[in-house]
């Protein structure tokens, strides 16, 4: 199969792995791919070496990338489409909100004039929950009937877990149970699942104590990520563990916002910002607790990375959280906005050293299998295949 794949950025996260990962498995099972992605924004990290590093094809179209303008993105679809008229894949698959939207439509432009036996199938993959949380109820109200629109020229829509599959089919009526998968991501943490206590870590770069509990988040900083929340509740944790510290990896826009937080609530010697860290496995082996207090999510990255490193995880039970942490047996989930049972559930974790350990053990074990590289191209694989072959024995029949 000759399959390309459109992602609006290769910036620091899930999605971005996720498409490397995909086209690096197909690749090596002698598939032909091509990876199509934009520009990064200027608070973004970048992954774009991952693909270099894989050997994989790549065509980038600075239009592409996160922000919305009407003859930028006009320019990005042009070259989409001259870009998929050229290629001619078997397999348009589209990542993200607006390379979703560029993307689909120009798929469906080259099966306008191609034979019914040789079109291409049309997949696109949610990655977060952009139908709710993300904007304002008008704003919402138009992304929920553009994303059913586009449903209808899309072969497959492919959700990241259950719950969101529920969203999409159930709750906001954006495509058929019939067209929409569950495809979990596939993610490298054999790395991470080899950490011991005796793994390297940062604790002295950061001036860390052998003592210090580290509560870790790693992401972006925006406003569904509700990083204030994480604050509070890390100065109501603070006031009962002296010692802890709160390690906030990552950078965006609500930066400035959560910098001023943490010095409104004298916090700047146990709040930490040092921005993004590649290297993943010291980080993962520098915390102690994983704390994530989202407003939405698809499927986390950096808790299942958290997990597969022994860590146990505090969350907000939102989008596809749940679906990846059981409560009580590999981390503590509790309501969204609510600083207070965030730092409850830190606390209860900082104080049971045993108790980490032991949701720590679960987590690894839950992750590594069920979140595998060879997984996730086994199932789309098979996606792929079992849908081109409906959509092209479909046309014989006409």
């Amino acid at each position: 199969m000759k399959t390309l794949r459109v992602i609006a950025r290769l910036n620091v996260g899930g999605p971005a792995r996720h498409v490397v990962l995909v086209d690096g498995g197909l690749r090596a099972r002698g598939h032909d791919t091509r990876l199509v992605h934009g520009s990064l924004a200027p608070f973004e990290a970048s992954l774009e070496h991952l693909a270099g590093d894989c050997g994989i094809p790549v065509t980038r179209i600075r239009e592409l990338g996160r922000r919305i303008s009407p003859l930028s993105d006009l320019r990005a679809f042009v070259q989409l489409v001259r870009l998929v008229f050229r290629e001619q894949p078997d397999v348009v698959h589209t990542h993200t909100a607006k390379a979703g939207t560029l993307g689909r439509l120009a798929a469906w432009l080259f099966n306008l004039v191609r034979p019914r036996g040789r079109r291409c199938i049309v997949v696109h993959t949610f990655h977060g929950h952009v139908l709710d949380g993300y904007f304002g109820r008008t704003t919402n109200l138009a992304v929920r009937l553009t994303e059913r629109t586009l449903a209808r020229i899309t072969d497959q829509i492919v959700t990241i877990s259950p719950s969101q599959r529920d969203d999409i089919v159930t709750r906001f009526r954006i495509a058929p149970a019939a067209r929409t998968a569950v495809v979990p991501l596939g993610l490298d943490l054999e790395h991470l699942a080899r950490l011991d206590s005796q793994a390297p870590n940062l604790r002295k770069l950061f001036g860390f104590t052998e003592r210090a509990v580290v509560v870790g988040y790693i992401g972006r900083f925006v406003a569904i990520k509700d990083l204030p929340t994480l604050v509070r509740a890390f100065a109501c944790v603070a006031t009962q563990q002296p010692d802890a510290v709160l390690l906030l990896v990552g950078d965006g826009p609500a930066r400035a916002e959560v910098e001023s937080l943490v010095a409104s609530l004298g916090l700047q010697g146990q709040v930490h910002l040092p921005g993004w860290i590649e290297d993943l496995a010291p980080l993962y082996a520098t915390i102690d607790i994983c704390a994530l207090s989202s407003l939405n999510e698809g499927t986390p990255v950096a808790l299942i990375e958290a997990m597969a490193a022994g860590k146990p995880v505090v969350a907000t039970r939102v989008g596809g959280v749940a679906d990846v942490v059981e409560h009580e047996r590999t981390g503590v989930l509790v309501p969204p906005r609510n600083p207070a049972a965030l730092a409850d559930g830190i606390v209860r974790l900082a104080t049971d050293f045993e108790g980490r350990l032991r949701m720590g053990y679960a987590g690894r074990a839950s992750v590594v299998a069920r979140f595998s590289p060879k997984r996730l191209v086994d199932d789309l694989e098979a996606l792929y295949v079992s849908v081109l072959a409906q959509k092209r024995r479909l046309s014989r029949v006409e």
